[in-house]
């Protein structure tokens, strides 16, 4: 009966930890481009950026303040991690290929 019980918190807390989780969202950098031009998410959501290209990338989030968020450089392979959990409009850019440029709209 405790085991039961045990696994019945577990499942209650897991269930409530991914209730509570943000969505994930993937963008390629091919061609030296972002596959996606803008996008709309949800405070809370993350962006995955999947470094598809043969050469190294950077990502770098600028807020409505010009404050930028440097994320690194990112070789061929690399994913970066960006969690947007702030309301605004946000501009991504490859600080290697100014070309690259991206709108997220966090709501």
């Amino acid at each position: 009966m405790r085991d039961l019980a045990k696994i019945i918190a577990t499942t209650i807390c897991l269930t409530t930890t991914i209730a509570l989780a943000g969505a994930a969202t993937e963008v390629d950098q091919v061609g030296q481009k972002f596959s996606k031009p803008t996008l709309t998410l949800k405070s809370g959501d993350m962006v995955h950026f999947l470094n598809r290209d043969d050469t190294t990338h950077n990502v770098n989030v600028i807020d409505a303040n010009d404050i930028a968020m440097d994320q690194g450089l990112q070789k061929p392979g690399e994913t970066i991690n960006v969690l947007f959990d702030k309301a605004g409009r946000f501009n991504v850019r490859c600080a290697i290929h100014p070309r690259m440029k991206m709108t997220v709209t966090v709501e």
